[in-house]
């Protein structure tokens, strides 16, 4: 998939991307050898998993170029980005910081059938029993 993030990386900002067990398996297998766990995962206050920031941006974000380090194997839930799961109201929205969503979801179809696979992700990968 091309990357249609090129040249913003707002999303990558104080991140609040929550990971899977799948999701740190991958970015375990395809990132450096040197790469461990404690390098890009903090536990959350309701002990999910979470991208670590530094400096104000994701552990993965290069500031230079604007671009993810990881993106061939990003989260589930930056693939899913701009659109997000309000928890409050269970409804998937966009994300107002992404300038370009229609590039991502050109229409509502699209968002509706994503926002599906996106309930479905979170509660068999990560809230579980949470959402229903």
């Amino acid at each position: 998939m091309k990357n249609l993030c090129e040249g913003c990386g707002n999303c990558c900002h104080e991140t609040e991307m929550i990971l899977s067990a799948r999701d740190i398996a991958r970015i375990m297998k395809n990132g450096p050898k040197s790469l461990r766990p404690s390098d890009f995962i903090m536990k959350t206050e309701d002990r999910l998993f979470q991208l670590k920031n530094v400096n104000g941006h994701c552990v993965f974000f290069d500031i230079r170029s604007q671009l993810c380090k990881i993106y061939e194997f990003r989260p589930q839930g930056c693939r899913f980005y701009p659109l997000t799961l309000d928890l409050d109201t269970k409804m998937c929205v966009l994300d107002g910081d992404c300038p370009r969503p229609e590039l991502f979801y050109p229409n509502s179809k699209s968002r509706i059938n994503t926002c599906k696979s996106l309930i479905k992700f979170l509660e068999d990968e990560v809230l579980f029993t949470k959402l229903r």
